[in-house]
């Protein structure tokens, strides 16, 4: 059968070849990143996806169903742990980095060594004992290893001030520091991987700072 000349109803359908070009084409951002985090990540990303209430684009039911991207539409967005750790004065309220102990070298505060004075991790996220009273949000971001498994206390940081610049309207990413908050609490214990691979695909996005 050629090509061309194909109609349904008096209605030019694509060719063949547009047709297997569709199906060779790559999937959208919002799937691949689905795809990327596999398995593994699929009870936390299903509580995600599982409340109307987020049903919004550029959130994790919006990246599974590929509406991340909408033509017309801005961007969804995320900033990493590293971008974090590194600019303690986009941090926004309530929320603080804490003093640089050694001061600074150039932008950056030397040896990432900052004071007990910022928010506290525990103050924040309640449900969760694991790095003490005392150690701060911004001091959690820059632990490595052992000290914090899967780098998940790094992610929910990053998730949580991301969502607070985005209720300051500078940020578009589709949750509200309440939501990561809960999330955490809940799965923290019985899904810690899995909740970190939530937290990094959203915190991986376009940075607009």
């Amino acid at each position: 059968m050629g090509n061309k000349g194909r109609e349904r109803n008096g209605e030019a359908l694509p060719s063949l070849n547009e047709e297997q070009a569709h199906r060779d084409s790559p999937p959208d951002e919002g799937r691949r990143r689905f795809a990327k985090a596999g398995a593994a990540g699929l009870p936390v990303m299903l509580t995600l996806a599982s409340r109307p209430v987020w049903a919004h684009r550029c959130t994790i039911s919006g990246m599974i169903s590929g509406n991340d991207s909408s033509p017309g539409e801005l961007p969804c967005e995320g900033c990493t742990p590293g971008y974090w750790g590194q600019h303690p004065e986009e941090w926004p309220d309530p929320y603080s980095a804490g003093d640089c102990k050694q001061g600074w070298s150039g932008n950056h505060c030397a040896s990432n060594d900052y004071d007990d004075n910022g928010t506290k991790f525990k103050q924040v996220f309640t449900g969760d004992t694991r790095f003490g009273e005392d150690l701060t949000m911004m001091q959690v971001i820059h632990l490595g290893g052992n000290e914090d498994p899967y780098q998940l206390g790094a992610h929910a940081v990053a998730a949580l001030l991301n969502a607070a610049k985005a209720m300051g309207g500078d940020m578009n990413f589709g949750y509200t520091p309440g939501d990561i908050i809960d999330l955490y609490n809940a799965h923290h214990a019985t899904s810690p991987e899995e909740l970190k691979n939530s937290f990094q695909m959203l915190n991986e996005r376009s940075c607009p700072l």
